[in-house]
């Protein structure tokens, strides 16, 4: 690793970053505004982050990784950040109305296509981005992706529980009182993620990096729910679909992660083009665990 690159990894673990600051730009969207922060230099890529609910901030660290060679643009998805209607209902909250974004963004780039990187529920957005607009999507990189449907959820939440130590399940039974939680539902709810963080990990010493960043503010669980119902109402399960995307798909998942081996092995199945790695001792957030790795294996597939 160069001294750039090793500095530039050590800084996004050790300081407040100031990409989370950085100024946004927005572009109009079917009457909303939707912002976005350009972050870096070089070949575009989308970044994606998860949830549905999740706000950007959480993927800065990302950015900040691939930065080094790229420019990120790392979107406020509809319903999060600044870029939130006044309305949150189905009228306002969609799949579509989000691709609308997404492409809203790239024409106002004045880019013919980019590459697209999603992360968790990102990885399965992106998947259905490429498929609908697959002119649009030039490589895709799919980040310990939830896969093709929901069906990961059966599951997961299982696998994060069984790697959980006795303290973390005291932590999530305590924000799991009736009292507490009538008190501030939301507030609870994220210290309930909180408190199972650990077990997204390989490594959960380095969870603390995530624990520690999260803020209430961080997350709006409403969006996921008008997400998913509008998913169910579509029938957008492309396990059931012939993909229209023929160019390259890099998934990297993590050997541990809670998501299990079977959705990146079907994820490889269902594209034409894929190239499938299991970065070795690491969970979830592969870019907090083996940064390096990750970075690398970006590069190497993007140029």
């Amino acid at each position: 690793m160069n001294a750039v690159r090793k500095f530039v990894l050590v800084l996004i673990f050790t300081t407040i970053s100031f990409y989370t600051f950085s100024q946004y730009e927005k572009v109009e969207s079917n009457g909303l505004d939707i912002y976005y922060r350009i972050i870096g230099t070089g070949e575009p890529i989308l970044i994606l982050g998860g949830g549905p609910g999740d706000n950007s901030n959480r993927y800065v660290s990302l950015c900040e990784i691939l930065s080094i060679e790229f420019q990120c643009i790392l979107v406020d998805q509809r319903g999060t950040g600044k870029s939130t209607p006044t309305v949150q209902d189905s009228t306002t909250i969609s799949i579509e109305l989000t691709f609308s974004d997404f492409e809203a963004i790239r024409k106002n780039l004045n880019l013919e296509s980019w590459n697209v990187l999603g992360f968790s529920y990102g990885g399965y957005l992106a998947s259905l981005y490429a498929h609908f607009y697959p002119s649009s999507v030039s490589k895709l990189i799919l980040l310990g992706s939830i896969g093709l449907n929901a069906n990961v959820f059966s599951y997961f939440n299982d696998n994060i529980n069984a790697k959980l130590c006795p303290t973390d399940i005291e932590q999530f039974e305590y924000w799991s009182d009736s009292t507490r939680n009538a008190k501030d539902p939301h507030h609870a709810l994220v210290e309930r993620i909180r408190a199972r963080m650990p077990g997204y990990f390989y490594d959960k010493e380095k969870s603390k990096i995530i624990s520690k960043a999260m803020q209430d503010a961080d997350f709006n669980f409403s969006i996921g729910q008008l997400i998913w119902s509008d998913v169910i109402k579509r029938k957008l399960n492309l396990s059931k679909i012939e993909t229209l995307y023929n160019n390259p798909v890099l998934i990297l998942h993590g050997r541990q992660d809670p998501v299990g081996e079977f959705i990146p092995c079907e994820l490889s199945r269902y594209y034409k083009s894929t190239k499938l790695i299991f970065i070795e001792k690491c969970g979830h957030y592969s870019w907090i665990e083996q940064p390096d790795k990750v970075f690398s294996l970006i590069e190497s597939f993007i140029k």
